[in-house]
């Protein structure tokens, strides 16, 4: 497949996981009220938790797609970036699992904006065109 085709995948991929992110930090927001406001959602702590790893997944999803990307002669600044984005991820849910609040809650916030960096660069981002053979 040739880059600006892998380009315009990638930044739909990259729409989605902007999408289940932006739901998880919905999903996380209101489990955060209801530790400050009782009772507890068991609702929202097991959708919070399920789309948790649907986060995973869909970063995992831009992982494989970046290096795709780069070996059809992109640049390596979306693998490096999705990445960092998987690491952030990981540490996320095991924050979460752990129970670690506050510093689950403060990486979810940065864990979004990076999401929301990563695709807004790869819609501005225009793809070298391949030299002629």
């Amino acid at each position: 497949m040739d880059p600006v085709r892998l380009l315009r995948v990638l930044r739909v991929l990259a729409t989605a996981l902007l999408a289940v992110a932006l739901g998880q930090a919905g999903f996380g927001s209101g489990l955060v009220a209801t530790l400050v406001d009782p009772p507890r959602s068991e609702t929202l702590e097991v959708a919070h938790s399920v789309n948790a790893w649907a986060v995973l997944v869909a970063v995992v999803v831009c992982v494989v797609a970046s290096v795709r990307y780069r070996r059809a002669g992109g640049p390596a600044w979306p693998l490096w970036f999705a990445l960092g984005i998987l690491a952030a991820a990981v540490l996320q849910v095991t924050l979460g699992s752990l129970e670690v609040v506050g510093a689950h809650v403060f990486l979810g916030v940065l864990l979004l904006c990076a999401v929301t960096t990563y695709t807004s660069y790869l819609y501005r981002h225009e793809p070298v065109a391949a030299a002629a053979p």
